[in-house]
């Protein structure tokens, strides 16, 4: 996995405890927005990583 994957990874993952974190405190509309976030980003880095199969790290 490339470096860039990972940090866009983790920066998704940390957008998804915020997202439980607002759910947890009330505010709903920025709890949604966070998860929303959090799972499109992580779907473009899991599509950008494996967009070629031949392709090598």
């Amino acid at each position: 996995m490339k470096q860039t994957t990972v940090i866009v990874t983790i920066i998704a993952l940390v957008l998804m405890f915020i997202s439980i974190a607002s759910w947890i405190f009330k505010q709903e509309g920025f709890s949604l927005v966070c998860a929303n976030l959090g799972t499109v980003i992580l779907l473009i880095a899991y599509l950008w990583d494996n967009r070629r199969k031949d392709d090598k790290d």
